[in-house]
Formats: structure tokens, sequence, C-alpha cells
């Protein structure tokens, strides 16, 4: 038997005891009757005796090590890693979704931050774009900020990174949204669920499709399962280093049982670095042709990279981030030497600036041109 670690069992005493009676309900085991503070559960096979005792008292002076005795039994029985098991008990009545990147750098656990910080922006993307396809399946979300989720985002979880390689884990309450408050008509499976295999069926799908060619049947499809949104998600993910991959591990709440045609049965899904190419192209043809006008944005400077001129001088690209409702955008820019001394004297993690120019949205980095106005920011600017 494999001896639970004292941190696996800090992590199970926090469990509510009604998890892991249903978790046990939800893998078969049959409940019987209390004996003293304890739950006795047994196989419902013929002939079998197994057993397993779930403390219903979280005050008893004994319940860690009955905890861990619980747990301890279904790793035996299920034949799985101790932390496995631990993980689906925390997450009895949510699903999980992990991003995973695998690269010789991530296998140290670390990434560099900006892809880091691209990575959980687009894991957050796109359970928003899966989220918003359940609402109303479109190429081409305008916004993504609909209520209900916004809602289940809210709810979500983030988990730990994980050993040789660096994750994202997003756990998914199944009861995050009030669907009968917020007048959704999803009968028997949670707006949650929804969300959670939609978003997987469209990864899976977008996978074989272009596994076998087929790009034009992702933007002709007619159910808008792809979305230009999720396509951005993916591309933000992208590994940066060569012979990386991302790759998209489902698991499912056990107290909400997969339904027919739920989700496909795969347990992941891998996107090689040479696949990112046709999910941009299908992210170009998904999203409609914006056109593009010159506007005023609340910017920051992030990174300052021109070059000095014999004079001192220095002009070049500037990347920017910029805000544009409730996404962060990075935008790269060529400014001239005015421009560029403005950016540099800018260059202040609290001192926003204002930026007017033409914003070319792309799916990782845009960029502004035909900059006509760069200035620090007034009050009025950031609260307008």
């Amino acid at each position: 038997m494999q001896t639970m670690s004292d941190q696996l069992l800090q992590s199970l005493i926090r469990i509510p005891p009604r998890d892991v009676m249903g978790y046990a309900k939800a893998k078969g085991w049959a409940q019987s009757r209390p004996t003293g503070r304890l739950m006795i559960f047994n196989r419902p096979e013929p002939g079998s005796l197994d057993q397993l005792l779930v403390p219903m008292d979280t005050s008893r002076p004994d319940f860690p090590e009955r905890m861990r005795d619980a747990a301890e039994r279904l790793v035996e029985f299920e034949q799985r890693p101790s932390a496995s098991v631990v993980t689906d008990l925390m997450n009895y009545d949510a699903d999980v979704l992990r991003f995973r990147v695998a690269s010789q750098r991530a296998e140290r656990g670390t990434l560099p931050l900006i892809q880091a910080i691209d990575l959980l922006a687009g894991a957050k993307q796109s359970l928003l774009s899966a989220a918003h396809s359940v609402l109303i399946p479109r190429k081409h979300h305008p916004k993504l900020s609909r209520t209900e989720a916004v809602q289940l985002l809210e709810a979500c979880q983030m988990g730990q990174t994980e050993q040789r390689s660096f994750v994202v884990s997003i756990s998914c309450p199944m009861r995050a949204v009030d669907e009968e408050q917020a007048g959704l008509l999803l009968p028997n499976r949670p707006f949650a669920r929804r969300a959670t295999s939609l978003l997987t069926r469209a990864l899976a799908y977008l996978d074989q499709a272009i596994e076998e060619d087929r790009v034009n049947s992702v933007v002709d499809e007619p159910e808008h399962l792809v979305s230009a949104n999720l396509c951005e998600a993916l591309l933000k993910m992208r590994p940066i280093q060569e012979g990386g991959i991302l790759e998209f591990i489902p698991s499912w709440a056990p107290s909400e049982p997969l339904a027919a045609g739920d989700a496909p049965t795969t347990r992941s899904i891998i996107f090689s670095g040479d696949e990112f190419e046709p999910i941009e192209d299908i992210y170009r043809q998904l999203r409609p042709t914006e056109e593009s006008h010159a506007k005023p944005w609340i910017a920051f400077v992030d990174e300052l990279k021109g070059t000095e001129s014999d004079s001192g001088a220095r002009d070049g690209e500037v990347v920017f981030t910029i805000f544009d409702d409730d996404q962060l955008i990075r935008a790269k820019a060529s400014l001239n030497r005015e421009q560029y001394q403005q950016a540099y004297e800018a260059h202040n993690p609290t001192r926003p600036l204002v930026v007017k120019g033409h914003l070319n949205r792309g799916p990782r980095v845009s960029r502004l041109t035909q900059i006509t106005e760069l200035r620090f920011a007034d009050p009025v600017d950031v609260n307008s």
C-alpha cells in the first residue's frame, strides 16, 4: 500500500466528509449504515468483502487518521497513485482543466515570465470562449463579458504546477452559476459542465481536423464549435521553445457523470509546434475583418527595444500593454525619437500613458501604427 505523504494528508483533512462519501457513491460503493461516527460503504459485487469507512465528524480527534485510512483504501482499490486520488477527492464537485506546456525548459518547472503570463491568459480565454459558445454559438464573440460566463470564471480555482512540466490547472465548480436565477434553459447538466465539455469537444475537433488536413471544415462548420476567440487563446499558449507541445487534459467531477456526447473519450489533446500555423490561419478566417481607425488607448510601456544613434538619441520599437475593455493586449510600435523619449520617461509600471493610433489586432502580439499622440494619462483619461 502507498504511504500518504504529510502534504497529501494536509490536503485530505480539508475535504468535507460529504464529498468523500459522494465520491465513493460515484465510484460504485454502496452506502450501508453508520457505526459510531463512521459511515460504512460496501462493494455491491456478489461475494465482495471490500469495505470502506468514512469519518463523518471533523471534530473527532482521530479524524486525520480515519481520512487517511479511507483515502488509502480507495487508492488500494482503484490501483492509482495517492496524489491522483486525493486530487479527485478535492475536486469531487468540479471539472479540472489542465493546460500543460512540455519542453526542455518546462521540465524544470519554470517558464519565461511572459510565456507563463500568456499561458494563464490563454487558459482563461479558452474557458470564457467555450462558455460564450454554450450561450450563443458563433464564429467570433466581439466581447467575452456575458454575466454567466464571467460568473463561472470567478468561481474557478487555480491549482499548483506539476513536476517535469508547467501546468495551469483550473478547477471549475459544477454549481458555479445559479442557472434558474440566470434564466438558463439547460436541463439535466450544469452550465459549467456544458462549458468544459464544449471546450474539450472543440479542441479535439480542431486537433483532428488539422491532423487530417481539413482546416476549411472548421471554418465552415455550421455549429461554430470552434470560435476565433478559442483559436486566439491557443495561440497565446503556444510554446516558445522549439519542440515544445501544449497538452490539454480534462478530468470530470465525480458528482456529475459524463452524459452521452458530453466529451470525447480521449484523456488528453496534444498540439505540437507545427499545428499552430493552421490554427492561426483558422483564427484569421473566423475573425471578421475590422476597419482600423485611430483611437486613444490607455497603455503601459513594457519593453524598450530601440537603437541608439551616433548623437545618443534613440528611436525604434517599443512594446506596450494596452487596456481594451476587459482585455490586456500586447502591442508593438515603431516610435520616432521624440515619441521614444516620452516612452523612455514613462517606462514605469505605475505611470499610464495615452497613445493614439491604429491598433491592428494579432492573435498573440498586435501592432500600433500611425501614432499621432503620446502623453502621460490624466485621471480623466483613466476613468473615462
